[in-house]
């Protein structure tokens, strides 16, 4: 719980960040959480993260640390940072977004927002552009080329994208998993 004067307050199981608060937390903006794990983002844009290792809790492996920190946004068991200068940084379970190698060169700049399924992550870029990683079948598929996308839009398993021209572009379980393709629709 994150409390009006900036602290925060856990309880619950240990190994999933109940019942202990990491060193140095200080003033905390906002929680984020996955399934076993919290990442805070604190008032200066910092982010102190604890419980469950696999599900995010360890983010110490991060070269440059988590610094100048916009956002934090989830899956089941990773999260990723939106930073102020407009670039991504991943941890926590790497089949679940936690890994970002195959498209960090994209995350490096212009993203905008994300959005996530319960196992993949889907960044909207300030040119319209979606990038994608985590679980394939279920949205995370980086082949799947998207463009001139205006919002994104998720559930537990699949993304939307409406498109500047009025189109829908569909893909997660049930799209890519089936057919190797997404689903596009028009707004009449």
């Amino acid at each position: 719980a994150l409390k009006t004067d900036g602290s925060v307050v856990t309880w619950g199981h240990s190994d999933y960040g109940g019942g202990s608060i990491p060193d140095g937390l200080g003033y905390v903006k906002r929680i984020y959480s996955t399934s076993g794990a919290f990442a805070a983002l604190k008032t200066d844009g910092s982010v102190v993260t604890w419980g469950n290792e696999s599900n995010g809790g360890n983010s110490s492996l991060i070269p440059d640390g988590l610094n100048d920190v916009k956002s934090i946004y989830s899956t089941y068991s990773a999260f990723a940072a939106l930073k102020t200068d407009k670039s991504v940084v991943t941890w926590g379970n790497a089949n679940n977004g936690g890994n970002s190698s195959s498209v960090s060169v994209d995350l490096l700049s212009g993203v905008i927002k994300i959005y996530s399924t319960n196992v993949a992550f889907a960044a909207l870029k300030d040119n319209g552009s979606v990038v994608t990683w985590g679980l394939s079948k279920y949205g995370g598929s980086t082949t799947l080329k998207v463009g001139e996308v205006s919002r994104v839009y998720s559930n537990s398993w699949e993304f939307a994208a409406v498109k500047f021209d009025g189109t829908v572009v569909v893909w997660g379980a049930g799209y890519n998993q089936i057919r190797g393709t997404s689903l596009t629709l028009t707004i009449t």
